[in-house]
């Protein structure tokens, strides 16, 4: 495996945010019940929620890139249903990268709050008009 280093990574990052922050819009994380886009294929109904970011949309600090939502106080939920995947899109609406969804207390690539996790799932049970939240995505 060949590893780069960390200037390489840093460079990496910033066209990553650059990336991301491109468009008249802001960056968005469209959470969906279809586990199959998490490998970033087009998902099969629509977003459960949209969540917006700032913009610019993260920071970089020692060598990590956290993304900032606009809203802390949550996103709304426009269906019920649990999150699997998200998609992290820029203001063009091009896919900035994809993975899976999760609580908080576990390992997903896009973590949240909001709703319940029943015993032996991963992913809270999100119901509409309630508000997700995105916890503490990083890329580093």
């Amino acid at each position: 495996m060949m590893v780069i280093g960390p200037e390489h990574a840093l460079a990496q990052l910033a066209a990553s945010l650059a990336f991301a922050d491109a468009g008249a819009e802001p960056s968005r994380i469209r959470l969906y019940a279809d586990a199959g886009a998490a490998t970033g294929a087009a998902p099969v109904g629509g977003p459960m929620a949209e969540i917006t970011l700032a913009k610019p949309c993260g920071t970089i600090a020692a060598g990590v890139l956290t993304l900032h939502p606009v809203n802390q106080a949550g996103a709304m939920v426009l269906a019920n249903g649990k999150p699997q995947s998200a998609h992290w899109i820029n203001g063009d609406g091009k896919l900035v990268a994809a993975g899976t969804v999760t609580d908080m207390d576990h390992g997903g690539d896009f973590r949240v709050e909001g709703g319940t996790t029943a015993p032996g799932d991963e992913s809270p049970t999100l119901y509409a008009g309630g508000l997700v939240l995105l916890g503490t995505v990083v890329l580093d």
